[in-house]
C-alpha cells in the first residue's frame, strides 16, 4: 500500500489541478518526513505493553488518511495533511511491528526479520508496479480503491489475530537485554 500510494502520487501531482514539476513533487515528498519523525515513539507504545492495540490504531489511521488523500484529490494542503497521516501511521506499524519481532528468541526473531524484510521488499515492489496499471484504469479512484483494500485486509486479519499475538506474550515490553536500549531510545 504505501509503494502504491507513494508512485501513484506522482502521477496524481504530475496531473491536473497540481501539473507540479519532479522538483515540486520531491518537496512535497517531504511531508512524509513529518509523519515517519512522529512515528519514532510507536517503539514506547511496545514498551508498554500496548503494541498490539497500537497497531489496529495505526492500521484504521492508514485506512482514515486514505479515504482524506482520495477526498483531497484537487487540495495539495488537505492532501499534505493526509500524507503526514499516512506516513505517520505507516511508520508506526513497521516500527510496532518489528519491536515485537526484536522481542522473540534469538533464532525466531533472525527468520522472522528476514521474512518481514523479503516480504517488504516485494509488497512495495507489488505496489509500484501495480501503481501505473490502476491508474491508466481508473486514476486516483482505483488506487485510493486498491490501497484501502489492503488496508482494511490487514484491518480484518489484526481483529482475527489480536489475541493470539497478547497470548504469545507478542504485546509485551522488551525482554530484559533490550530494556537498557530501549529505556535509552526514549
Amino acid at each position: 500500500m504505501f509503494s502504491l500510494f507513494w508512485t501513484s502520487l506522482t502521477y496524481l501531482l504530475t496531473a491536473q489541478p497540481f501539473s507540479y514539476s519532479a522538483s515540486q513533487i520531491g518537496l512535497v515528498g517531504l511531508a512524509g518526513v513529518a509523519g515517519a519523525l512522529a512515528a519514532r515513539r510507536a517503539g514506547a507504545m511496545h514498551d508498554r505493553g500496548w503494541s498490539v492495540l497500537a497497531t489496529g490504531v495505526a492500521l484504521a489511521l492508514l485506512a482514515l488518511s486514505l479515504v482524506g488523500a482520495w477526498a483531497a484529490s484537487a487540495s495539495i494542503i488537505a492532501l499534505l495533511i493526509a500524507i503526514i497521516v499516512l506516513d505517520l501511521a505507516a511508520q508506526s506499524v513497521t516500527v510496532l511491528g518489528q519491536t515485537r519481532l526484536f522481542s522473540l528468541p534469538g533464532q525466531a526473531r533472525s527468520r522472522l526479520n528476514t521474512a518481514l524484510v523479503v516480504c517488504n521488499f516485494l509488497g512495495g515492489a507489488i505496489g509500484s508496479a501495480a501503481a501505473g496499471p490502476l491508474w491508466a484504469s481508473g486514476g486516483w479512484s482505483a488506487v485510493m480503491t486498491a490501497a484501502l483494500a489492503v488496508i482494511l485486509l490487514a484491518l480484518v486479519v489484526w481483529v482475527f489475530t489480536r489475541g493470539r499475538l497478547k497470548v504469545a506474550g507478542l504485546s509485551t515490553a522488551v525482554p530484559a537485554p533490550y530494556a537498557k536500549t530501549a529505556d535509552a531510545a526514549r
